[in-house]
């Protein structure tokens, strides 16, 4: 079977693509930041550490787990 693509000339918004989800809700942040750099960044210390982000819902499990290295959001806060 043969795909069929169809160019509609509209724009795609290329952070509603991204793995980080706070991309995806707030757009980029600064271009040379990362998540490890932002002041909502915090961590859960078990037998690991577990990198949570403080606008996103928590829900203790994996899912809500945060990338230190994803790019920054716009909702980046510089850490002091």
């Amino acid at each position: 079977m043969e795909q069929i693509e169809f160019d509609l000339n509209v724009p795609i918004d290329e952070s509603k693509l991204d793995s980080n989800p706070m991309v995806n809700m707030y757009g980029y942040g600064p271009k040379d930041k990362r998540c490890k750099h932002c002041r909502h960044l915090f961590h859960k210390q078990f037998s690991k550490k577990y990198w949570k982000c403080a606008l996103r819902p928590n829900t203790n499990g994996p899912a809500t787990d945060h990338r230190v290295n994803w790019r920054a959001c716009g909702q980046f806060l510089e850490t002091k």
